[in-house]
């Protein structure tokens, strides 16, 4: 049998905890994972998955033998891109998060120049604005905005966004341009669903920050549809200043309220801590960091 590839396939089971999702991410049949995960106990003689109708489970054994296969497969990756030598062309899949906003506007075609360098990697782009667990979906590399958590994860900064508040000239001629924070209590505003501060607007002015009170009237969890709402007149709100660049110019969108914005988001590329971190993945970094220099 192949070790190392049931290996990597039992690895896949134990980080998703379902033969069906490694299949899935795989592209192999449950019945396939499940045949090179019990053809892997025989020959190590030892069970290392626990099955039951409902759910599955690392045995004891299984536990410590997953923790060694992620060491052995790097160490594998790692000793074949030394025999292949610094000069060697990228190969593999490359498995890449990012928030869906800035990944449409930006990371797409940062990661399309990237696959036309490297030809022989496969580039997976997954947009999604909430956090994913590296390791459970298999990512390579991920965008971070915002205060990281500790997650024991290798970062790099790769700038900061600025946020600002808008609205839309046929909002404001129905009703009318707020001048303070304190005017934003006659006023509806547009924000993400998942904010954490709900009918509030986190600000910071010349004294430092505050927290005003805002009648919500639309929510969306993608930055694309709120500047659609903003645009539309469907209240004011917060806006990363790099996205709305054409609504501004265009006239479509008024940045109100100058001395205050909301907290600049700190944006991070981050990918899994590891003594061995694949060429494709330290490429990609530096592509990246090249890229979005000239944009935030």
């Amino acid at each position: 049998m192949d070790v190392l590839n049931a290996m990597a396939v039992f690895v896949r089971v134990a980080e998703l905890g379902s033969l069906s999702a490694a299949g899935r991410d795989l592209n192999l049949s449950q019945p396939a994972i499940s045949q090179k995960v019990t053809a892997l106990e025989q020959h190590l003689g030892v069970r290392l998955v626990s099955r039951t109708t409902r759910k599955l489970a690392l045995t004891e054994a299984g536990q410590n033998y997953y923790l060694r296969a992620k060491k052995v497969l790097a160490a594998a990756e790692e000793a074949a891109e030394q025999a292949a030598g610094a000069g060697s062309t990228l190969t593999g899949h490359l498995r890449i998060q990012a928030p869906t906003g800035f990944g449409q506007m930006y990371l797409a075609d940062i990661a399309i120049a990237f696959q036309a360098l490297h030809p022989e990697v496969t580039v997976e782009l997954m947009l999604d604005d909430r956090y994913v667990d590296l390791t459970e979906q298999a990512v390579d590399v991920a965008i971070r905005f915002g205060t990281l958590r500790s997650s024991g994860l290798v970062a790099r900064r790769l700038g900061t966004i600025k946020r600002v508040v808008v609205a839309s000239p046929a909002y404001l001629q129905a009703h009318g341009t707020p001048q303070t924070p304190e005017d934003l209590v006659h006023h509806r505003q547009v924000r993400f669903s998942w904010a954490t501060t709900d009918d509030n607007m986190p600000l910071i002015g010349p004294t430092g920050p505050l927290l005003v009170p805002v009648r919500t009237r639309f929510l969306a969890n993608n930055t694309f549809v709120l500047t659609k709402a903003l645009v539309a007149g469907r209240g004011l709100g917060g806006a990363q200043l790099p996205q709305i660049k054409t609504e501004i110019a265009a006239g479509a969108l008024v940045h109100i309220m100058p001395d205050y914005q909301y907290t600049p988001l700190e944006v991070h590329v981050v990918y899994p801590t590891s003594q061995f971190v694949p060429a494709k993945v330290r490429a990609f970094v530096d592509h990246l960091k090249s890229a979005v220099a000239s944009i935030i």
